[in-house]
């Protein structure tokens, strides 16, 4: 018995699932087979109608009157149905009338239902025969998609009707109780058939559902799988580029430093004091491009593989870029070019101390490389507004020097291409500096920009954010 009562509530509860699908699919459906049932009851209803109107029965009790109440009837249904089906148009094609999607069946399904039982209680003043209410009966339950526990109900007051009609046009009392029998087996037959058929249709719309919700992830899955297989195809082809790069460029000062060394150390300009000292600036220059190469390397190389920690506090500005103009000090005297600090001394940003000193020792040595001898650079600053309304700093390195074509400028900041120039003195690089500049900058939520002209100069400047 307790199986029982847990199989009914199962039966008649519904989950938000079902409900969704009801609100959707069932009420999609419904309106197509509204359409159809409405439809065709208007034709049916005027057949009928004109049949009754040209029929003729002397045997029949009180004919007159039952034949205009029919003919009232058909015309009555006839006319329903053609508002329901028109009803039915403007809630299929126009989905926001949702409340008149959703009742409609139901008032489609009583309409019909209640036109086949009358019509059988008028007919039993000619006829015996209950096979209208049956055929009524079995057509609604099986084409409307209704929840049972509705359709019980309905079909409860249907079967109370047609009992009630049949006791008042029906005086055999067998022919009552053998009709009355039919009618409610019928009812019953067609409770259970429109019950398989909804629990059905629901479990197929589930499936349904699942087999969406699943080809849909299949299909992101899909594209993220071809989006990582084109990152990393990407990030491969970038690391294939950047060793290539590297390992050309590393190669040049390599060469160089041993030449020169075997050359020192075989005498030959011992004698000449001038050219041995131009031979050891030489030496130094390229072991400083060598040593600042591995030293990007290394940063880059951390910062790829996240093993950079970031520590952001208070640094002055002007501070900053005459800690780097020292350290660069040398490389500049070579060239006999003067770097100017011209920064505000009361500017401060918020930053960490190991990446602003990488990004202004990058900047500031580029501007020497491009810079010719007897040249001067400026390092200036000043404040500017966020979007945000945030308060920020920018930092400029201005050169005077050869400058850079539109090509260079549009390959800047990548390590995937080899961007470098030679210098004025025929210095040599990667181009990885901007690289790690970039990075550096947009881990600080700022931004690096570019202006330059050939022959003219370059301008870099980096905007940060100010210390609070």
């Amino acid at each position: 018995m307790r199986n029982l009562k847990e199989d009914l509530k199962k039966l008649y509860q519904t989950s938000p699932l079902e409900q969704l699908i009801i609100s959707k699919e069932v009420r999609k459906v419904n309106l197509i087979r509204s359409l159809m049932l409405s439809g065709i009851c208007v034709p049916i209803a005027l057949v009928l109608s004109l049949t009754y109107a040209h029929s003729d029965d002397a045997h029949a009790v009180s004919f007159v009157d039952w034949k205009k109440h029919i003919l009232i009837l058909n015309f009555v249904v006839g006319l329903l149905c053609s508002v329901l089906f028109a009803l039915s148009l403007i809630a299929y094609y126009k989905p926001e009338h949702k409340k008149l999607s959703r009742h409609l069946p139901h008032v489609i399904l009583v309409v019909v239902a209640l036109w086949g039982t009358i019509c059988t209680i008028y007919d039993q003043a000619v006829t015996n025969s209950i096979v209208g209410f049956l055929i009524i009966c079995v057509v609604c339950s099986l084409i409307l998609m209704i929840q049972p526990l509705r359709l019980m109900l309905y079909l409860g007051i249907i079967y109370l009707l047609f009992g009630f009609g049949m006791t008042q046009t029906q005086q055999d009392t067998s022919i009552l109780l053998s009709n009355l029998s039919v009618g409610l087996i019928t009812l019953v037959i067609c409770l259970g058939l429109s019950t398989i058929q909804w629990r059905g249709n629901i479990r197929a719309y589930k499936q349904r559902r699942l087999i969406k919700s699943q080809k849909k992830e299949l299909e992101e899955n899909y594209k993220a799988l071809l989006e990582s297989s084109r990152e990393l195809q990407e990030v491969n082809q970038t690391k294939d580029k950047f060793f290539s790069i590297l390992a050309h460029d590393l190669r040049g000062p390599i060469s160089s430093t041993l030449a020169l060394t075997e050359l020192l150390q075989e005498g030959f300009f011992d004698e000449d004091e001038a050219e041995r000292k131009r031979m050891y600036q030489l030496l130094q220059t390229s072991l400083f491009t060598t040593g600042k190469l591995l030293e990007n390397v290394l940063l880059w190389s951390r910062s790829q593989t996240g093993n950079i920690s970031f520590k952001p506090q208070r640094l002055n500005v002007s501070e900053v870029v005459d800690a780097n103009i020292s350290l660069l000090k040398i490389m500049a005297a070579q060239k006999d070019i003067q770097v100017i600090n011209q920064t505000d001394p009361d500017l401060d940003i918020e930053g960490d101390e190991d990446m602003i000193n990488t990004i202004f020792r990058n900047l500031i040595s580029n501007a020497i490389k491009f810079t010719p001898n007897f040249g001067k650079i400026e390092v200036l600053s000043g404040q500017s507004v966020a979007a945000d309304g945030s308060r920020q700093v920018t930092v400029s390195v201005i050169d005077y020097g050869v400058g850079m074509n539109e090509k260079i400028l549009s390959r800047l900041f990548r390590a995937d291409t080899k961007t470098a120039t030679p210098g004025t003195n025929n210095e040599t690089g990667t181009g990885l500096g901007l690289v790690l500049c970039k990075e550096f900058v947009q881990k600080h939520a700022g931004e690096i920009q570019v202006q330059s002209k050939e022959s003219e100069g370059s301008t870099f400047t980096v905007i940060l954010p100010a210390s609070t």
